[in-house]
């Protein structure tokens, strides 16, 4: 008898060819969702502190780092006819920037150029005690690097004079008999201190010395002196340029001559 005859109720079971009903587990609508965890609140951003400055001194004549200088001696300039390369002790200790020792005295020097050739005979320029600016940038003077400046005082030129004709007289300030070289320099009512200065070096980009150095003068006690009413200083006060307990800073004949 074929298969087809035989009746329904009859026929062999066939296992594996149905579907497994569904697990109720496995249902979508039970499987198991994992619970979220409530978000945190974020706590807001507290604003960062501002960044510490430093405290900005005042513009004073107290920045300019003055001090007693020892020229050791001095030659022309091998490349500029209007320079003077000098060797001057300032009291810096070694290994300062822009210092050398010098093989001749064992002292920390620094090599200084100034434009006194034909205005200072050369031979005042040897082994004696001037005034210098300490912490002005150092710049490269026709090959040799200048790190820092001789002051010097001569009579106020007329616009356009030129500032080597012959008879253009110009003088080295001296500070007071018996300063070493190194004393700090400075002008009375403007002395050093915290926040005060000296500036270790000044901002070429803010013109700090040529706000201030309009300022310096001679007076008719050929004493150099600030007057501020003709600076960018703030008020109208005046001072002497001395060292302390030594005496004052002067020049030899030059009064109401402008220092430089």
């Amino acid at each position: 008898m074929s298969e087809s005859a035989v009746p329904a109720q009859h026929k062999p079971l066939v296992v594996g060819r149905t579907k497994p009903a569904a697990s109720v587990a496995d249902t979508p609508e039970t499987k198991a969702v994992p619970s979220k965890e409530p978000e945190k609140e974020k706590a807001p951003k507290q604003p960062k502190p501002p960044k510490a400055t430093a405290p900005v001194a005042p513009l004073s004549p107290a920045l300019i780092d003055l001090r007693v200088g020892h020229i050791l001696r001095a030659i022309r300039h091998p490349n500029a006819d209007s320079l003077y390369v000098s060797t001057i002790a300032m009291g810096d200790a070694e290994g300062t920037e822009h210092t050398q020792v010098d093989e001749e005295t064992g002292k920390v020097v620094r090599t200084v150029c100034s434009g006194l050739n034909g205005l200072v005979p050369l031979e005042e320029m040897q082994n004696r005690k001037v005034v210098v600016v300490a912490n002005l940038k150092p710049v490269n003077m026709r090959s040799i690097k200048s790190a820092a400046m001789v002051l010097a005082a001569s009579p106020r030129a007329e616009e356009g004079a030129d500032p080597h004709a012959p008879d253009r007289v110009v003088e080295l300030v001296s500070p007071p008999e018996g300063a070493e070289a190194g004393e700090p320099v400075y002008f009375e009512g403007w002395g050093y201190g915290e926040g005060k200065g000296p500036e270790k070096q000044l901002n070429p980009k803010k013109k700090q010395w040529e706000a201030i150095q309009p300022g310096f003068y001679t007076s008719e006690d050929l004493v150099v002196g600030f007057d501020a009413a003709q600076s960018e200083v703030e008020g109208e006060q005046k001072g002497d340029l001395i060292v302390e307990g030594k005496g004052k800073c002067t020049v030899k004949t030059l009064k109401g001559a402008v220092v430089r």
